[in-house]
């Protein structure tokens, strides 16, 4: 009965032993559950504020493009009609440099979407629909990089090719000169298909989703408060 006594004792002792330590066990996981969670949530401060930033940057950047394709797709076909002499204006020599001189295409700032992408923190961000619409718009970027690569490697490469053949010097020209170019059947058909109106459109749309995009973050980042 004694031996039965020490080892119910003992048992009990064990018992309380291993519930304590489980105990400890769950309030240290809690603990760290806790620390994980404050670093995640000043880890989602950061990069949805660095995303801002470099938000509104890209979106100053896309509208200066957009601005000069809206020149040069407004001016095409009045360019064009002055060349083949259906209408006149003054304004020929400027209308004519809307639409060879070149339109580089704008890189965006995409440095903290790489760095999430690259260190697996997309999942960051908890909102979903937040998170989904980045991802999207990153993605309408690399379409955009794609289409304007394009557009500069053939359209604008080739009117600046056969501009360059057929003026002495593109640096020093005359109406006259602008005038001449009215024979030139392909040259003219080349800037009319130069994608301004596709490339203007392009940048139209994705300044809307940029605006947009900015707009949900600054809306989603007092809930993090």
């Amino acid at each position: 009965m004694i031996t039965e006594n020490k080892f119910s004792k003992y048992l009990i002792y064990a018992i309380g032993e291993i519930i304590l330590v489980v105990i400890g066990i769950l309030i240290a996981l809690q603990i760290n559950s806790w620390k994980q969670l404050s670093i995640e949530n000043e880890l989602e401060k950061k990069y949805l504020k660095n995303l801002i930033i470099e938000l509104k940057q890209d979106s100053i950047g896309l509208t200066t493009n957009y601005l000069k394709l809206h020149n040069q797709a407004r001016t095409k076909n009045i360019l064009l009609d002055m060349i083949k002499g259906e209408i006149q204006g003054d304004s020929i020599i400027e209308y004519f440099e809307y639409q060879w001189r070149p339109i580089q295409p704008y890189v965006p700032i995409k440095s903290t979407y790489i760095e999430m992408t690259n260190n697996s923190h997309l999942r960051i961000i908890k909102n979903d629909i937040l998170r989904e619409k980045t991802i999207k718009f990153y993605n309408v970027y690399e379409a955009l990089e794609k289409e304007e690569i394009f557009f500069t490697q053939t359209s604008t490469a080739n009117v600046i090719s056969m501009i360059s053949e057929k003026l002495p010097d593109m640096s020093n020209y005359s109406i006259d000169d602008i005038m001449s170019l009215k024979s030139e059947r392909h040259l003219l058909n080349t800037i009319q298909l130069n994608g301004a109106y596709t490339r203007r459109n392009n940048y139209k749309k994705i300044i809307t989703e940029c605006s947009d995009l900015i707009k949900s973050i600054e809306k989603y980042q007092p809930t993090l408060n």
